[in-house]
């Protein structure tokens, strides 16, 4: 009787494991520069009878990566693949991001399961990181000029040394000290309406984001004194962070987003436009 039932509960077995979904995540390249494109694939295999759904975390839970491209291939044999393509504007060593998966039933019962790769990414700079000084670079001689000759030069630059003063003390009498402060906040707000309205009469989405990220480069500058014109986002990041910012994240998300249309060469929607256009609105009004 043992005999009979053995091969009938290992089938029972072999069913219920066979109904249970399996997940795989994997990406490549394992290495990569700064800016570089990596490519992330999720595939699921379910039973046919249940539907799937593939979830990615928002562009705050995706920091450092950026999300530029995102595409779902389902099969009719229970086979299911998200593909994507993020890029990461970071150095260090990082893991990708989780796909959330939902599986669903034909009762309606609901399963979700994290799918994440075993091994993490490493993101280096563009420049060569083992150099540590600059070698040294040897003068040109230069003939031997007698002190004399410079006392033309000399004069010149005394006289307009002088000029320049007394024209300095002169406008400082006339001209009459500002009553009011600029409102960097007030400033900024205004541009970002001046934007939304340029990107409802047609402004490209490139030059929409273009310009939003020099607005808010321009009102960190003037409102925190922070170099922001002239540092690139993540040395913005790391000085935000240190003055702890309110609302640093989604500025440093825009600036992220604004990096990937320019150097990434993404092509953000007219609506993504929009929604980049209130989210600095909000972030800046609440600073």
């Amino acid at each position: 009787m043992l005999i009979l039932l053995l091969p009938s509960s290992l089938s029972v077995a072999k069913e219920e494991h066979a109904d249970k979904p399996q997940l795989k995540s994997v990406f490549s390249p394992s290495r990569v520069t700064l800016g570089d494109r990596v490519s992330y694939r999720t595939t699921a295999v379910f039973d046919p009878s249940h539907s799937v759904s593939f979830m990615l975390p928002d562009s705050t839970g995706l920091m450092p990566f950026v999300l530029v491209y995102r595409e779902v291939k389902m099969a009719e044999n229970g086979r299911a693949v998200l593909q994507t393509e993020l890029a990461v504007f970071d150095v260090g060593e990082y893991e990708l991001p989780p796909v959330t998966v939902l599986f669903r039933d034909s009762t309606g019962k609901e399963t979700t399961v994290l799918s994440v790769p075993d091994e993490s990414i490493k993101v280096e700079a563009l420049t060569d990181s083992s150099m540590t000084e600059l070698l040294p670079i040897k003068p040109i001689k230069q003939a031997y000029r007698s002190w004399r000759e410079y006392l033309p030069v000399v004069y010149v630059a005394v006289a307009v040394a002088v000029v320049i003063l007394l024209v300095r003390l002169l406008m400082k009498k006339n001209i009459k000290p500002s009553r009011k402060p600029v409102d960097f906040r007030k400033e900024a707000l205004r541009q970002v309406r001046r934007l939304e309205k340029n990107l409802e009469k047609g402004m490209p989405p490139e030059a929409c984001y273009e310009q939003l990220s020099f607005l808010i480069r321009e009102y960190l500058e003037g409102a925190y004194h922070i170099k922001a014109l002239e540092e690139v986002t993540s040395e913005i990041a790391e000085e935000l962070e240190r003055s702890e910012v309110l609302h640093a994240d989604m500025l440093i998300g825009l600036l992220n987003q604004a990096d990937l249309v320019k150097f990434a060469e993404s092509r953000p929607m007219i609506e993504e436009s929009r929604v980049s256009i209130d989210q600095a609105r909000k972030a800046i009004s609440s600073l």
